[in-house]
């Protein structure tokens, strides 16, 4: 006999004793099978719980079947309504770019210069950054410059141009969303693009910059007739080419500083550049105070292609088709972006220098050749260096400069180098060179009393005619006689004995001291007040004078210091003074090819020709194997100030 669960329901399961009892009577019938169940342990085990959902389905019901259609209703009841928020949010964005005019553009820059767009399209008078609308209802910038202004620019104009294109810039970043991204991915932003600059051309393509209409062939060969920079109508109309170049890089001469080196400097690294960015490479000399580059050297190499309208030259930014480099705009073009972006990371000391030395060697074997006429005394004076090398001797140069230009070694910098540093520094060039070079010399008692190899010889080149009279560089040649700076001394004996002046005519005043930039610039002035020379004089405590080159005397006086002010351009200069400017920088190029092809030079580094020396020597031979040599201090050859 079973007993089954019915059974055991109606017990009341009680710890009283009464209950006890009960169970004890029945236990007696049961015994034997409630054993085989454990009915002791039911007394101890926990109260059924609850009644659980069953996993398997009740009544033989079967699960409901897969639906692929409700799970598409579903995900398309999704995406309707992810799309009906973001078109929302895409009218918005809409109606705020339409509601929003260009006149809401306008807006202040830090230096309180006012900013506008360009919503009639009629452009600005003065060249600057303007802001436009394109087609797609972004704002943006590009650069206007007014077709009537006369080309090119002045330099604090072009300076201006890239101080107020940062403002545009940082203001359409900072208010538009708009972001940079590297083009080269590298470690510096000097390639960085800025999504929203449009460049001229473009700008002209959609109508938000007025073009120059029928103008651009003609301009293009007026330029090329115009530059004095070798650029001939002939050679181009040869070429049988009207096309413009897709991108170019145009280097403006002029500058507001009169030495000659800052130039060759810029030119060489400019034309490095365009090179290495694939720009075909233009000069304008059109304002440059030492007149004109046909003067001094060889034409340029030509492109196959014309150079832009004007007004497509940018200085600023870096991005644009094409780019204008002037010594005003040194500060964006090769500043510390362009430092950081050349420089070589993984070295140190000076060779982290040397793709900028590249930059500047490829400008310097493109660009330096001079004209003929000093080509001519250039080759036969080389000749005589070679005689020299031929003996077994060598060539050390030297160029001392005085004048405005004073050393970077603290000691010194209210003075200058001290000759007998040169001297010490020449002595143990020689000995060490000729040691290394020919072993078998080994007698350096042969010498004069100066310390110098009687096979060897020092050429000298320098701004001050007292260098060259100093005991201390008696034995040394000059670099060059072709063109001289003359003291007074050897103006007086020119015209020979006379009677004494009368008391208001001016003495004859001699190139003593060095070169002053205030004496360039009053060169084949009519004197008029007192002489800024003698205050360049004093504040620079030299007991000479200071003059021109020419037999009559120069100053500038209190007008033409003050047309010189930036915001002015410059008088042109006399035929007298541009005669005497070019004799000037030939007289400075000369010297720097004869000594610059010397085995050994010598120079203080704070002067420009000392650091033009090192690129004409050549990385391996001058910088690497210690053929250039600096006495200013323990400064390295670099490129910048």
């Amino acid at each position: 006999m079973l007993v089954s669960s019915r059974a055991i329901q109606p017990v009341s399961i009680r710890r009283a004793s009464s209950s006890i009892s009960s169970i004890s009577s029945v236990s007696s019938t049961l015994s034997e099978p409630l054993s085989k169940y454990g009915f002791d342990s039911l007394l101890e085990s926990p109260l059924p719980s609850p009644g659980l959902p069953s996993i398997l389905p009740r009544h033989g019901k079967k699960p409901p079947p897969f639906r692929l259609r409700s799970v598409v209703r579903f995900f398309a009841r999704s995406l309707v309504w992810v799309g009906g928020i973001a078109l929302v949010y895409w009218l918005g964005f809409k109606l705020l770019e339409v509601i929003r005019s260009p006149d809401a553009l306008n807006y202040l820059s830090r230096v309180g210069e006012a900013y506008q767009s360009l919503g009639d399209h009629s452009a600005p008078q003065e060249p600057s950054p303007i802001i436009v609308i394109d087609k797609r209802g972004k704002p943006k910038w590009t650069v206007s410059i007014p077709p009537t202004l006369k080309s090119p620019l002045r330099p604090n104009e072009y300076a201006k141009i890239c101080q107020q294109s940062e403002a545009v810039a940082r203001h359409l970043r900072d208010t538009s969303g708009y972001g940079g991204s590297s083009q080269h991915g590298g470690r510096d932003d000097y390639y960085r693009v800025d999504g929203s600059f449009l460049d001229v051309d473009e700008a002209e393509s959609q109508g938000l910059s007025p073009a120059i209409e029928g103008k651009l062939e003609k301009w293009s060969w007026e330029y090329v007739e115009g530059n004095s920079a070798g650029e001939k109508l002939q050679t181009m109309q040869d070429k049988k080419t009207d096309e413009v170049c897709d991108r170019s890089l145009t280097y403006v001469l002029e500058t507001n500083d009169a030495g000659f080196g800052k130039t060759l400097i810029g030119l060489w690294m400019s034309y490095g550049l365009a090179k290495k960015e694939g720009r075909a490479f233009f000069i304008d000399d059109t304002n440059w105070a030492y007149g004109s580059y046909a003067t001094f050297f060889q034409p340029p190499p030509t492109p196959s292609c014309l150079p832009p309208p004007y007004n497509h030259r940018l200085p600023c930014p870096h991005q644009a088709r094409h780019l204008l480099v002037s010594a005003s705009t040194t500060l964006w073009t090769f500043g510390r972006a362009f430092q950081d972006r050349f420089q070589d990371t993984h070295k140190a000391g000076v060779l982290r220098q040397q793709p900028i030395f590249s930059l500047l060697r490829t400008g310097y074997e493109a660009l330096f050749h001079l004209a003929s006429t000093d080509a001519e005394y250039l080759s036969s004076r080389l000749e005589d260096l070679a005689q020299t090398r031929a003996k077994g001797g060598i060539t050390v140069g030297v160029h001392i400069r005085h004048g405005d230009r004073h050393p970077w070694e603290f000691q010194y910098q209210k003075s200058y180098i001290p000759h007998d540093i040169y001297t010490n520094t020449i002595h143990n060039a020689l000995n060490t060179t000729l040691t290394v070079s020919d072993p078998n010399i080994t007698d350096h008692t042969n010498t004069n009393p100066f310390g110098i190899h009687k096979s060897s010889q020092t050429i000298l080149a320098s701004d001050d005619p007292d260098v060259y009279i100093s005991p201390d560089f008696t034995h040394f040649s000059r670099a060059q006689s072709q063109i001289l700076l003359a003291s007074k001394t050897a103006l007086d004996q020119a015209q020979g004995s006379q009677p004494p002046r009368h008391p208001f005519i001016e003495e004859n005043l001699g190139w003593e001291g060095g070169f002053f930039k205030d004496v360039f610039w009053g060169l084949g002035s009519p004197h008029s007040g007192p002489s800024p020379q003698s205050t360049a004089r004093k504040e620079h405590q030299h007991p000479t004078s200071h003059s021109q080159l020419p037999l009559q005397p120069a100053a500038v006086t209190t007008e033409t210091r003050t047309s010189r002010n930036e915001q002015q351009a410059p008088p042109p200069p006399s035929a007298l003074a541009l005669q005497l400017r070019e004799l000037v920088g030939r007289a400075y190029l000369l010297d720097l090819a004869v000594v610059g092809h010397a085995d050994v030079v010598v120079c203080g580094i704070a002067s420009v020709a000392c650091r033009v020396l090192g690129v004409m020597m050549g990385w391996e031979a001058g910088i690497v194997g210690g053929g250039w040599r600096n006495v200013d201090g323990k400064f390295e050859w670099t490129g910048a100030e």
